[in-house]
């Protein structure tokens, strides 16, 4: 095993690289032996000087959440077969890893939970921030638009039911952020973030569903994140505009 050249650099200011960890397996190395490797092509672009665990969803029952992290105090390269001798067979034996020494794994005040779902990648955030967040959407100081126009909805009084399922064939055909349900017809409100509904292949995917619900008598609203965020009122104004040519709310739906 060879030492990278010089020691890490200081950054200015307590920062957390949120690591996913794919197996119980690595957290265990973490907390027992103090170290984590990253493959060198995956090397970090940015200085840090911690790193935080998010354990995905095979941690159970303990999935989708960031509870530990340690403290950086060094870093070295070698071959993932040096790292782990016990894998000799193992298809990446012989790539180059970065392995980091660490402190003693410590434990969050508060577990940061991934209520929405999203999907976690390699990613960077103040030490403060981490040990305050909730959510993980907090920790990359991300604001979720549905929660945003899920407030906006309730303060207007409009009776709306959220994340309203679509069945085919008894399977989930289609998950609305918003459904609400009008005198002559139905009302679909989608909160798109900008880098997911941005992509080509999902603009077609929303294109075909939007069709789809048109036939089935729906009528979607698509909200990005830019309104959301800057001109919520004006959502609102269309939002009502749209439920008051559908003859209004029916009455006797059921209030989230």
């Amino acid at each position: 095993m060879s030492k990278a050249a010089g020691p890490l650099k200081p950054a200015p200011e307590k920062t957390a690289l949120i690591a996913v960890i794919k197996a119980p397996r690595d957290l265990e190395i973490a907390a027992r032996d103090h170290w984590y490797r990253i493959p060198l092509k995956k090397a970090p672009k940015r200085y840090f000087t911690h790193i935080a665990f998010y354990q995905p969803a095979c941690f159970k029952p303990c999935g989708k959440r960031i509870e530990y992290y340690a403290k950086v105090a060094g870093c070295s390269t070698g071959r993932r077969e040096d790292l782990l001798p016990g894998e000799p067979a193992h298809p990446a034996a012989r790539r180059l890893y970065l392995r980091y020494s660490l402190g003693p794994l410590l434990k969050l005040p508060a577990a940061v939970l991934n209520t929405s779902g999203s999907r976690i990648f390699f990613g960077y955030a103040p030490l403060k921030r981490l040990a305050r967040a909730g959510d993980v959407l907090a920790v990359f100081n991300v604001f979720s638009l549905e929660n945003i126009m899920c407030r906006a909805l309730k303060a207007a009084g409009l009776e709306f039911l959220r994340e309203h399922v679509i069945l085919r064939a008894a399977k989930v055909k289609y998950r609305l952020d918003f459904a609400i349900f009008c005198k002559r017809g139905k009302l679909d409100i989608e909160c798109d973030g900008r880098g997911w509904h941005s992509a080509p292949a999902q603009r077609a995917r929303d294109g075909r569903r939007d069709k789809w619900l048109q036939r089935s008598g729906w009528i979607t609203l698509r909200f990005g994140g830019h309104e959301v965020l800057c001109n919520l009122p004006g959502c609102l104004r269309e939002i009502r505009t749209a439920i008051k040519n559908l003859g209004g709310i029916r009455p006797g739906r059921p209030f989230p």
